[in-house]
Parts: structure tokens; C-alpha cells; sequence
């Protein structure tokens, strides 16, 4: 796909767009764009999206002219770590603009397109923008990216052999066959593939200070990479050039897959999801996703009953006036679930985790500050004694590449409970 590039080297700042103040917002977005990044060369990236077809806005410019769309992705690219490391030294920031148009496809699904760009030696945070120039409105996401480790995970780029398709946020199709590309010199290190199975275990109440399972990956196997010209020639590939690049492939079973080129080495973390995903569409999973405000005997009850569909409306029902208000109430909690799943999936998905529990409970916050060492989330205006404040702290123990957890709390049983009677009386308000 041809590209322009508008502009680059720029330090000034740009416009984070329209979901910056939600940083977790998902459904109520113009646009879902999924990336996948790579480092493909010494000096080079690039960045993969995906969006559906229908979601932009198709204009034309005279009556007899096709209907187009037209995207713009915006990169701010602010160095986080550089070769001599002396702060006089500091690259400058970078800002990269792309224009994407094409026409209107009769049963197209999706848009996929492909953008380069030059990146010297460096690590990287990658404000990245997918912007709708028709309907003039903007979806932001931040990446860390290491473009200066000569085995970090950005140097191999993982594909669904089926669809050339390369992994959409790091996950790929469950029970297809997969492959990672690497680069040529680290086609003949000693990989090291394990597999986890999908791990299945609720977070505690947010007043309940229970320590969290570690979860680790089994002991792996060792792997031979193979040249990629001993791919079929009818194999699909993602778009760029793979002379000399090797292969590495598995099979890809539910749960988690990790590769590592060294013992030292950083992981490649990639999960199988089930094909709804981040949707809850399944039953047993929808059922699942009740456990935070289901009492243990009504929980017991939809998992055992003869006919479980009829046992989770029944559960619905039972806390609205209507059957309108009820179909809004179950918008609003499985909209939730999947917005955690985007946006805190790890080696578990995002709703059964800390942070999807309390997005789930409590909605989007009022304001998300950042740091090093986590996340802090609050709820009402900061400052003010009545304020919920949830501190959530990175934890890099185990193997869970996204694992943060709560702080918990004994004064956080009053509020947790009143938000939960909140769903089950069907008050919620959709924040």
C-alpha cells in the first residue's frame, strides 16, 4: 500500500484527540484500530493497522466520484533511552503523519495497512493516533517500544500462517497454525518455546488483602528456526521484505505462547484467544462475568442450571423494572467486561484481573495519573476527601507481561458494596 509521509523531526507536542481523558474508553469510540509494531531493521520501523471497513466515514467528492475514506495516523515518537545516555545528549522527539485513502470495496471487511518509518537507535513512547479526517475525530494509544536491544521482542514479528495477518495487539487466531519472523541474526540462537494453558482465577474484593497466585510458564522446549523460503509459496505473509529472515512455528492452543532467543533474553508473550474475543458472547463466559456482583448461591445456581441461558436472564431480570432498562443494564456490564479485555489482557484476560474488576464495578474513572511504578485511578475531584482513589502497582513477578495489582483496602468494603447494590437495584450510570 502506498504511503505519504507528511512530516517528521518536529518537537512540538500534538493533540492527543478526543479519548484522552478516558484512556480506557472502548465502546462509545468513533473507530477501533488494532496495531501490531515492528522494528525491521537497524534504523527502521513499522506499525500494522486494521480497523473495519464500515467504521470510517465514506465521502465522495462529486456526484460521479467513488466513495472514499481517509484516515490519518499520527505518530509522537518521545526518546526514553539513548546510546550514551547523557541528558545533553537526548534525541530530539519525533512526529510522523501518514494520509490513508482508498475507495470504497464492495465486501471488504477490514482495512489493513502498513507504515514505515525511520527510528534511530533508541527506546521509544509512541503516542500513536488514528485520526478520521471526515468525521474529524481522533483514537489514541500509547507504546513503549525498545528500538535498541539487539534481541528485544520488537525485532521478530508473529503472524497467523492462515491470514498473513500479523498479531493484532499481540493475540492470535485460537487453533491455527502460527509463525514468528526473525531477523537474520538471531535465526540461529537457541529458542525456547513454552506453552501456558488459559489461567482461570478471580481476583479477591478490592477490602480482601489476599496475595494473588504466581503465574509462570512451564519449563519450554527447544526450536530450530528454518529459512522463511521453505514457507509454501501460497503461504500468506504480512507486507515487507523477508529475504535471509528465518521462521519459528506452533500450532496455537488456548492460553499464552512464549519465545525466548536466550536465557536472558527478553520473552515474546503472544495469547490464543476463544473467537469472540474481547467480546463475551459465549454463555459460560458470560456467566463467569457476573462472579463480582452474583451472590455465591445465585453464581452456583446459572453454572448448574439445566438451561443456563434462561438462568442468566432470570439473573438480569431480577434487577430491573423492564425488560428495556434489563437489555441496558447487560449493555452496560459486558460493555465494561469488554473494554477490560482490550485494554488489561495479559496471561489472563482483562476482566479477571484487578483492574478490569474495578473498571467493571465502578466504570471509567475521573482521572488516570501514570507513573513508573503503576497507575492511579481517581474517582471524583481530585483533592476532595470524598474521593475513591485505587492505586494499582506494577508487579513483575511471574511471567504476566501486564500484570498490575491493587492496592487493597479495608475502607474500600463500604463503597464496593454500595456499587454493587447499585447494579443489582439497576441504578448504574453509564460513565
Amino acid at each position: 500500500m502506498a504511503t505519504m509521509l507528511l512530516s517528521w523531526g518536529c518537537s512540538s507536542t500534538a493533540r492527543l484527540g478526543s479519548n484522552a481523558s478516558k484512556p480506557y474508553l472502548w465502546e462509545q469510540l468513533p473507530h477501533h484500530p488494532q496495531l501490531a509494531w515492528h522494528r525491521f531493521s537497524a534504523d527502521s520501523a513499522a506499525v500494522y493497522v486494521r480497523m473495519p471497513a464500515h467504521e470510517p466515514l465514506h465521502l465522495r467528492e462529486e456526484m460521479d466520484s467513488p466513495f472514499r475514506f481517509s484516515i490519518e495516523l499520527e505518530l509522537l515518537i518521545a526518546p526514553t533511552g539513548w546510546p550514551s545516555g547523557e541528558p545533553e545528549n537526548r534525541p530530539s522527539s519525533m512526529l510522523y503523519r501518514f494520509r490513508w485513502e482508498e475507495p470504497a470495496q464492495k465486501g471488504r471487511s477490514e482495512l489493513v495497512g502498513r507504515f514505515t518509518f525511520p527510528l534511530p537507535k533508541g527506546k521509544y513512547r509512541i503516542v500513536h493516533t488514528v485520526r478520521d479526517l471526515h468525521r474529524g475525530s481522533d483514537v489514541t494509544g500509547v507504546r513503549a517500544f525498545d528500538g535498541w536491544s539487539a534481541d528485544a521482542p520488537e525485532r521478530c514479528l508473529a503472524f497467523d500462517r492462515k491470514t498473513g495477518h500479523p498479531a493484532w495487539n499481540n493475540n492470535l487466531p485460537l487453533d491455527g497454525t502460527c509463525a514468528l519472523l526473525v531477523p537474520p541474526d538471531l535465526s540461529n540462537a537457541t529458542w525456547t518455546y513454552a506453552q501456558l494453558p488459559p489461567v482461570d482465577s478471580f481476583p479477591s474484593a478490592p477490602f480482601l488483602d489476599r496475595t494473588p497466585p504466581v503465574i509462570r510458564f512451564p519449563a519450554g522446549v527447544r526450536a530450530v528456526a528454518k529459512s522463511s523460503s521453505a514457507l509454501p509459496e501460497d503461504t500468506p505473509i504480512p507486507e515487507g521484505q523477508w529475504a535471509q529472515w528465518a521462521v519459528l512455528e506452533w500450532e496455537n492452543k488456548a492460553g499464552a505462547h512464549q519465545w525466548s532467543a536466550s536465557l536472558n533474553s527478553p520473552a515474546i508473550q503472544l495469547s490464543a484467544r476463544r473467537a469472540s474475543f474481547p467480546i463475551m458472547r459465549d454463555l459460560d463466559n458470560m456467566i463467569r462475568a457476573t462472579r463480582f456482583i452474583a451472590s455465591r448461591q445465585e453464581y452456583k445456581m446459572m453454572r448448574n442450571a439445566r438451561d443456563p441461558k434462561k438462568a442468566l436472564d432470570d439473573f438480569w431480570l431480577g434487577f430491573a423494572p423492564s425488560a428495556e432498562s434489563a437489555r441496558s443494564l447487560i449493555a452496560t456490564y459486558y460493555g465494561r467486561v469488554r473494554e477490560a479485555n482490550v485494554h488489561f489482557s495479559g496471561l489472563k484476560e482483562g476482566w479477571c484481573t484487578d483492574r478490569g474488576m474495578v473498571h467493571i464495578i465502578f466504570g471509567h474513572s475521573d482521572r488516570v495519573r501514570r507513573d513508573n511504578q503503576g497507575e492511579t485511578w481517581i474517582y471524583g475531584e481530585e483533592g476532595d476527601v470524598n474521593a475513591l482513589i485505587f492505586r494499582f502497582s506494577r508487579k513483575n513477578r511471574g511471567d504476566d507481561f501486564n500484570q498490575f495489582e491493587l492496592e487493597r483496602y479495608p475502607g474500600f468494603r463500604s463503597p464496593w458494596e454500595a456499587m454493587v447494590s447499585s447494579w443489582r437495584r439497576g441504578k448504574v450510570r453509564n460513565r
